[in-house]
């Protein structure tokens, strides 16, 4: 279990790192994709849909959820179910996980959670600015847009990746246009350094990660309906594949987000990187 719980924290970690969003402009010219990540960030908020595989060791897990965030206040909140042998191990075939989040902090919850956080709380909390400062990553880059997966195409711009048109098909009924790229998450780090580069370099690298494939589908009016991400990483000596697959839909207004009460949560951050100083 101990195991599972910090390879959870690297996991959490390099989610972290790739929903760092670039603040800066679009100076760097992309194309269609540079333009969809601005008109998408400006458009208030989105509902999501999302699945995801992780595999390392023979051993996987399966992950779909939704939810929806507001992009200007960075908050929103998203529930996945996650089922598979490892999901079994911890007693259930299937759990759901409750997240919200708000600013920069991450709260979970979880019936795996129920009894073995301190004091009763039922909620589990990470400051993301903190845990990305600690790895050398620049807290305002993730203040900026942490909430949004369309600003993760910032690291396109940043790795000086090339993009490549595919096609065209339709998400939830709405033509898009398909792209692909792949990102050096090695040179994208250094972009978001705030001026540290060489630690940020060092925390990606820390992570196992090099390069990471992306496809995109935009539509019409420049919104982003859809982003794929692949991951390969060695943990703990095993090679980690996740891919990761979100959908976005019903941009505009979305319901405002109300954290847990402090007295229902445990700050979690210090144990977090306490945890990933050890590996």
């Amino acid at each position: 279990m101990q195991l599972r719980a910090r390879t959870a924290v690297i996991l959490g970690s390099a989610a972290c790192a790739l929903a760092l969003s670039g603040c800066g402009s679009s100076a760097v010219v992309l194309g269609p994709l540079a333009q969809a990540a601005d008109v998408t960030a400006h458009a208030g908020g989105a509902h999501m849909q999302l699945s995801a595989r992780v595999e390392a060791g023979g051993n996987g897990i399966s992950m779909n959820g939704s939810g929806y965030f507001n992009y200007s206040s960075r908050e929103g909140t998203f529930t996945v179910q996650v089922s598979g042998p490892s999901a079994a191990a911890l007693g259930s075939g299937e759990m759901t996980i409750q997240e919200i989040f708000k600013g920069s902090k991450l709260y979970l919850s979880s019936p795996l959670l129920t009894g073995k956080l301190p004091n009763g709380a039922t909620w589990m909390s990470v400051d993301l600015a903190r845990a990305a400062k600690a790895e050398g990553l620049d807290p305002t880059q993730l203040l900026g847009g942490q909430s949004n997966p369309a600003q993760f195409l910032e690291y396109l711009k940043a790795s000086g990746a090339s993009v490549a048109k595919v096609g065209t098909n339709r998400i939830r009924g709405v033509p898009t246009t398909h792209y692909t790229a792949t990102i050096n998450l090695q040179k994208a780090a250094g972009a978001l350094a705030g001026g540290n580069a060489g630690e940020a370099e060092k925390a990606i690298s820390k992570l196992g990660l090099g390069s990471m494939p992306v496809d995109v589908w935009v539509d019409s009016h420049n919104l982003v309906r859809r982003m794929q991400m692949t991951l390969h990483a060695p943990i703990f000596g095993q090679n980690l594949q996740m891919v990761m697959d979100i959908e976005m839909f019903g941009f505009g207004s979305v319901p405002t987000v109300t954290p847990p009460p402090a007295s229902e949560t445990f700050e979690a951050t210090s144990s977090a990187l306490s945890g990933l100083d050890s590996q």
